[in-house]
């Protein structure tokens, strides 16, 4: 099986409110996989200040095969993949973010669609690291989907940018896209891809653990604007689309929305007590986590309908830096 050119991009727009450590956690697990980072023809770290100079010395020195590149204070999330995705000349570009511990066959698995030609978008599968209560809570509450039964790649329609791969091509023509007026701009970009007629993979065995939020005030302001986005950026994706004079997607209704991501969130549950049934002696601490997220994330979608740029502006200086949004902006 012949593999695609590739590189890897890692953002460290995400550490602006999170542990440090978890960088170097996301390094150290880049370098124990399967397929060797070493084959890529380039592991570029995109920095914008978030990292002290220290610390990224003390990471090159101990993972040689690191690229640093460093932008403006004040660079987004999207800003910064894009930057990374631009530097690089491999055929395929995998994204990867500062924050996620990536599984040992994560790399191998991401890449090897790749073989057919005709495969031009993979997303793998992400989860919040869930040890612990508070963390189970997390987990249960975000809108990373619940793990897939498939056991090979299925399409799908969304992809999150801390674990999906793109060939070359495909971000030339379509960009993923920044300065918009919502937090994450992954489901703007994966609408306007699929409107063009791309395709998008999701393959199960690309698995990695995101980070919980670092401290009551990520914790909160992560959950009002996933709720802020869940609501707007649905609405950005139809003016696109009118824009372009196509019919805008039909989007799922609020109601069957929520039925569906507590479906998930149930699924996610049973996941963690099949796997460890012991787990169940912990839900009466997991039940206030659960319940603040959902609070934030009902105030979030809240505010998306009735004062959406009031939220972005009101969003702290650490949480603005891992953005691309620009309250007030059409």
């Amino acid at each position: 099986m012949k593999l695609p050119s590739f590189s890897l991009v890692v953002e460290t727009a995400n550490l602006s409110m999170a542990d440090l450590d978890g960088l170097r956690d996301t390094l150290e697990s880049l370098s124990a996989q399967s397929l060797p980072v070493q084959n890529a023809e380039e592991v570029v770290v995109v920095d914008s200040g978030d990292v002290p100079e220290d610390v990224l010395q003390r990471l090159l020195n101990a993972y040689p095969w690191v690229r640093v590149m460093r932008l403006p204070r004040g660079t987004g999330y999207e800003e910064l993949k894009m930057a990374g995705a631009n530097a690089v000349t491999s055929e395929v570009v995998v994204f990867a973010d500062g924050d996620c511990f990536y599984e040992r066959g994560w790399l191998e698995a991401l890449l090897t669609p790749f073989s057919e030609p005709s495969v031009l978008i993979v997303g793998g599968e992400t989860s919040v690291n869930s040890t612990g209560p508070y963390r189970l809570g997390v987990a249960m509450a975000c809108s990373f989907p619940a793990p897939a039964s498939a056991r090979g790649p299925y399409t799908t329609d969304r992809f999150h940018l801390n674990n999906v791969a793109f060939r070359r091509s495909v971000l030339e023509k379509i960009p993923i896209p920044s300065r918009r007026p919502c937090y994450r701009m992954s489901g703007l970009h994966a609408a306007t891809l699929r409107a063009a007629g791309y395709t998008i993979w999701r393959q199960p065995a690309a698995r990695t653990r995101h980070a919980a939020p670092n401290g009551f005030s990520h914790f909160m302001w992560c959950f009002l604007l996933f709720g802020h986005d869940g609501v707007v950026v649905p609405r950005l994706i139809a003016a696109e689309a009118r824009s372009l004079d196509r019919s805008p997607e039909r989007s799922r209704k609020a109601l069957n929305l929520v039925r569906w991501w507590a479906g998930q969130s149930t699924a996610k549950l049973i996941e963690e007590i099949r796997r460890e049934p012991s787990r169940m002696l912990s839900l009466p601490l997991v039940a206030p986590v659960f319940a603040a997220a959902v609070a934030f994330l009902t105030a979030g979608a809240v505010a998306g309908l009735v004062a959406p740029k009031r939220l972005l502006d009101a969003m702290p200086d650490d949480m603005l830096r891992g953005s691309t949004c620009r309250p007030g902006q059409n």
